[in-house]
């Protein structure tokens, strides 16, 4: 995908400077955040370079509760993705103050939507795209796909992936980003390994050790505890990570 242009955005210039207000971060990594800021772009692959290696980031929703937000600040965590809708018509109650919060102290912030497998695609993107107003600079858009708490599938495999084809057809339209999609290997290995390769993808892979799709694949993020502890938070919270990438 051609890239639209290269510079950083404001919220990345944010985030280098809340990076370099934490005591420890060194002037050698200041001045890596800022090298990696300069090829961020809206493309796919500018999008992907937002969360460069080593970043450590949270999916929240109203499950983790109400937010100390002051103390959160000082979580060792570089990006948030914040869940906005499920299926048709839910909307997550705590959405848009958890999305203020977030970008009033410069995190780098994503939204995601629940796919639920009983329900029509287009339906489920519309619900989305009320909930998330489009913003330059963010996170790409998210699609949670996993059996936990689903329902059974729409019609044949066929017949909901097609659906699945429209929400993802109709998120990137509308933000012009292609959708991250999270799953479990399981999902993946179940619906997922015959297509969507180019998607960038996050995959659950609870431990020591990063998980791979069937065929090999790396995550683009790795969801490694469901059992976190941070500063803000009194529940337990997933916790993800962006894996090193070896060299190409």
């Amino acid at each position: 995908m051609q890239e639209v242009g290269k510079f950083c955005s404001p919220q990345c210039l944010i985030h280098v400077l809340k990076q370099c207000m934490r005591p420890f971060l060194t002037v050698v990594t200041l001045l890596f955040l800022v090298a990696a800021c300069r090829d961020v772009s809206p493309s796919v692959a500018g999008n992907r370079a937002m969360l460069q290696p080593g970043f450590t980031g949270l999916d929240l929703s109203h499950h983790n509760g109400r937010i100390d937000w002051e103390a959160f600040e000082a979580a060792p965590v570089d990006f948030l993705y914040l869940k906005a809708t499920e299926g048709t018509d839910w909307k997550d109650p705590r959405f848009q103050d958890h999305w203020r919060e977030a970008k009033a102290r410069g995190w780098l912030v994503g939204a995601y939507h629940f796919y639920r497998l009983c329900r029509a695609g287009e339906a489920q993107a519309g619900n989305f795209i009320q909930s998330v107003e489009v913003r330059a600079g963010g996170l790409p858009p998210a699609v949670d796909l996993e059996y936990a708490h689903n329902c059974e599938p729409r019609g044949s495999m066929s017949e909901t992936l097609a659906e699945l084809d429209v929400f993802l057809e109709r998120v990137e339209a509308e933000y012009g980003q292609r959708p991250v999609i999270y799953t479990t290997p399981e999902f993946h290995r179940d619906w997922l390994s015959d297509g969507y390769a180019d998607y960038p993808l996050w995959l659950r892979g609870l431990g020591e050790v990063m998980p791979r799709t069937r065929d090999g694949r790396a995550p683009d993020i790795w969801q490694y505890t469901m059992s976190g502890r941070v500063p803000g938070i009194e529940s337990r919270v997933d916790m993800n990570r962006v894996p090193d990438r070896p060299p190409e």
